[in-house]
């Protein structure tokens, strides 16, 4: 455990310290290189031919900064460079992105089956890209002909420069397209901004809650468990609003067997692709954190920000960082292998950006109903239509193939069938307020990249469809807060009138469709707060916000790991940089529960007899950090023993006697 945290605090140091050095440069050197220890020329390397001219130049620590006179060969450079160090992952990231990674011998048929299920065609990505604007398009165009350069040199020069990867397996990597690069970015559209989506998950919670304690008891203990607005809720907007109140349903929805046979392979599906993911260092894992502080509260007059993108742990990292310079870019910053010349997490000449996911509901699953004598027609508005249909097939290491139907409503993609002859049946399809549109993400994200001041990334914010928390501060003194994102406007009736809870699956025959979109000008946002600083772990963007399934988890409700960040900023008058760092290694090491819980339990064994003084006063001299001064590997306080022991008692002994597994993973934090 310790040895995760120091390496969660080392990655968000290196990380963040780019942000936090750029807001503080000097103006003079047009082209600066984020780290000032970095500055040494190690590697030069300079390609011309008949279109492209470029250097790259590399620090210290290896990253690529690729100087150029237009973007295109900035987009080059930066696809080449990329190459260079990750084209076996970028090519992992495509056939993840795909549905390609059998091919491989990685993974399993499901596996793949389940990514096409949700994906596009080649031919829907060509027409996407085709819309993306200029000049965009055209650096994702350069970059895809930068890798491809890579590539043939690797094949002409193997032995020097064909990742390994390839020659143990005795492949050889196939050109790079747009529609490659462009597959990656909708990946992680859905890895970190698709919020919701989660109604399967929830009534498999209220099946088993339940089946263990009734219905009544069940309900309420759901609604307890998994509340759809938490009162509690720790913000990242502060202020005086009250919550807005959403009805209270009396009476829990009806959950025929159907529904839960298709809930449970669903989940089952989509846990096996997180474990996959995980165990393969793809694309998978969130959860960041980010914080910025406006000057008048900054030890140097500046603004200060820091990003902390926390991706899961895999050699190598998921992310890799990059400079660009020239055509009136200056940046450098976190990007990800493969998906384009677009700076995620990162610095220019004027100001410094992060982001964190931002969990908001963007996703709702629809029960479609089936006609009793064809499974791919489904009852809407009083009509049978047809699904589209379209056949993939997948091939393994060995050239062996498997063909399957990829199935499509008026919804979204069906990921499930359960249906009899002559008796009808159901089909679970999902609906994506963002669905075709990731690409406008892409935009909003390279438009940082040359934004002089907040209004300037306020609107490349506004392009954003996937849900994110994005922070900014500048030279000019401003700091902002930005909730990006699609978000539909749902209907608070349905079918026979009923009262809509969106926590659960809506039922697609027309009577319970989306309204809308939220404009941009309603999510959340702020500038240059009165505390003088924003702060965000995925937690809720403010009070007023209800556009989520439910507050749950660690996630949205009280009790929240953000607020530990926030005290320590709120009391410290003159944040400096060092301060900033310090902040990292407090939170990993602090022990969120232990804070909240620890009151109670110490209530309860100081109003109890028989608990020795030495326990007492073991729990009353313990921190609530996770501390080992000695690096003995061993936690020195007997107090936090103590209360571990107590924490998982009170699950196992407590609460999960009338809860379950999947309560305690997705429900509040305050269980």
């Amino acid at each position: 455990m310790k040895a995760y945290i120091i390496l969660v605090v080392i990655m968000l140091m290196i990380l963040s310290s780019m942000s936090l050095q750029s807001v503080n440069k000097p103006l003079e050197n047009p082209y600066f290189v984020i780290n000032p220890s970095s500055q040494v020329q190690v590697k030069q390397k300079t390609h011309a031919s008949k279109t492209w001219n470029y250097t790259i130049i590399r620090d210290s620590y290896g990253v690529p900064h690729v100087y150029a006179e237009t973007k295109e060969e900035i987009a080059f450079g930066v696809g080449y460079a990329i190459a260079e160090d990750r084209l076996w992952q970028a090519d992992l990231f495509r056939r993840e992105a795909t549905g390609r990674l059998y091919e491989l011998g990685i993974g399993n048929v499901s596996i793949d089956y389940w990514t096409r299920i949700h994906g596009y065609t080649v031919e829907e990505n060509s027409q996407l890209f085709s819309a993306i604007q200029s000049p965009y398009k055209e650096m994702i165009v350069a970059y895809a002909e930068g890798i491809n350069q890579y590539i043939t040199e690797a094949i002409a020069n193997p032995q020097e420069k064909m990742p390994h990867e390839y020659l143990i397996r005795n492949i050889t990597p196939v050109p790079w397209t747009v529609e490659d690069s462009l597959s990656i970015g909708q990946l992680m559209v859905r890895r970190w901004g698709e919020g919701g989506g989660m109604e399967l998950v929830f009534t498999l919670v209220l099946q088993q809650l339940i089946q263990r304690n009734g219905v009544i008891k069940g309900w309420k203990i759901f609604n307890d468990a998994c509340p759809q607005v938490d009162p509690g809720a720790t913000t990242t907007i502060q202020s005086n609003d009250t919550n807005t109140p959403l009805l209270n349903l009396t009476t829990p929805p009806i959950l025929p067997r159907i529904l839960l046979e298709s809930a449970e392979y669903i989940v089952h599906m989509k846990h096996q692709e997180q474990q996959f993911c995980q165990a393969q260092g793809l694309l998978y894992h969130f959860g960041s954190n980010g914080w910025v502080v406006a000057p008048e509260k900054s030890e140097t007059g500046n603004a200060l920000l820091l990003g902390g993108p926390q991706m899961g742990h895999s050699i190598p990292q998921i992310v890799v960082e990059v400079g660009m310079h020239g055509a009136g870019i200056n940046a450098s910053g976190m990007t990800f292998p493969g998906v384009g010349p677009a700076i995620a997490i990162g610095a220019n000449t004027y100001g410094a950006w992060t982001t964190t996911s931002g969990l908001s509901d963007g996703v709702d699953t629809y029960i479609e109903i089936l006609h009793p004598l064809d499974k791919t027609k489904y009852l809407f508005n009083g009509r049978w239509l047809n699904m589209e249909n379209r056949t993939e097939i997948i091939y393994d290491k060995n050239s062996n193939s498997s063909q399957f139907n990829c199935y499509r409503t008026i919804h979204g993609p069906v990921l499930d069938i359960r249906w009899r002859a002559f008796i009808g049946g159901i089909a679970m399809s999902s609906k994506m307020a963002f669905w075709k549109q990731e690409h406008h993400t892409i935009e909003g994200v390279m438009s940082f990249q040359q934004c002089t001041n907040i209004t300037e990334f306020e609107q490349g914010v506004s392009k954003i469809v996937s849900s994110h928390n994005w922070f900014w501060a500048d030279r000019n003194g401003d700091i902002g807060y930005y909730h990006s994102g699609y978000y539909p406007i749902r209907s608070y009736y349905g079918f026979l009138h009923r009262r809509i809870d969106d926590r659960f699956p809506l039922l697609g025959t027309g009577k319970e469709e989306w309204r809308g979109i939220v404009p941009f000008e309603d999510l959340p946002q702020q500038r240059n707060p009165p505390l003088g600083f924003f702060a965000n772990w995925n937690n809720k963007p403010e009070i007023s916000w209800t556009h989520a399934e439910a507050e749950v988890g660690p996630l949205w409700g009280e009790g929240h790991i953000v607020v530990r960040i926030q005290e320590l900023l709120a009391a410290d008058s003159a944040v400096s940089f060092q301060d900033m760092k310090d902040i990292c290694q407090n939170v990993a090491y602090h022990d969120a529960y232990g804070t909240y819980f620890k009151p109670f339990l110490q209530h309860a064994i100081n109003t109890s007899s028989g608990v020795s003084s030495e326990v007492k006063n073991a729990l009353e001299s313990w921190d609530c950090y996770l501390n080992d001064q000695d690096t003995d590997g061993f936690y020195d306080d007997p107090g936090l023993t103590i209360f571990n022991a107590w924490y998982d008692a009170l699950f196992e002994h407590i609460l999960l006697d009338e809860l379950s597994s999947l309560v305690k993973e997705y429900s509040n934090s305050l269980l």
